[in-house]
């Protein structure tokens, strides 16, 4: 199901895959340009599953961190050829790879029943996709390639995904995963 977006608003698109490697793999096909505007912030995706223990993976997508991780391995070993000037720049980039590995994988949500639903229809090992995102070009070619490649998927307003949450605690790692606070 898909709905028009406000050009004004932040998007949201959820889609299911048979796998992680499939979900990663489509977001893997957007190319360079998802990638520059993700690390531009842009726009974020993330790559929910299912523990084997009933709670729920979510992880940034390899797509994105391991760019970022390159990245911050350039620009660390940049600052010290360029020697003790950068220092400064050694120290935000430690603390960024550092934040990359800590915001890199989480287990949240074991009493998450929509979330399992969801997984389940799709499939033993399957993934789901949360793209976040506020360009609307990018959100046309997110939506295109999941409409292509996902089982099901679905596109709307950050407004539109967090009404449709139950109210209270329960959902806060997703309001958290889509940047609104709890």
């Amino acid at each position: 199901m898909a709905s028009e977006v406000d050009a004004a608003q932040d998007s949201v698109i959820l889609a299911s895959f048979p796998n992680r490697h499939a979900a990663e793999h489509m977001l893997a096909s957007l190319r360079r340009g998802f990638r520059k505007k993700a690390r531009k912030g842009h726009a974020t995706a993330l790559v929910i599953s299912g523990n084997k223990d009933g709670s729920l993976k979510l992880t940034q997508s390899r797509v994105l961190t391991a760019s970022g991780f390159v990245y911050t391995v350039i620009r660390i070993s940049l600052s010290v050829t360029i020697g003790f000037t950068g220092i400064l720049s050694t120290l935000k980039g430690t603390k960024g790879a550092v934040h990359e590995v800590r915001e890199r994988d989480s287990h949240v949500g074991s009493d998450e029943h929509a979330v399992h639903a969801l997984l389940a229809k799709a499939g033993p090992n399957a993934a789901l996709v949360l793209v976040c995102c506020d360009d609307q070009e990018l959100r046309q070619a997110v939506v295109a390639r999941a409409t292509d490649r996902a089982s099901e998927s679905w596109d709307g307003s950050r407004v539109q995904f967090l009404a449709g949450l139950d109210p209270g605690s329960r959902h806060d790692w997703l309001r958290a995963a889509v940047g609104e606070p709890s």
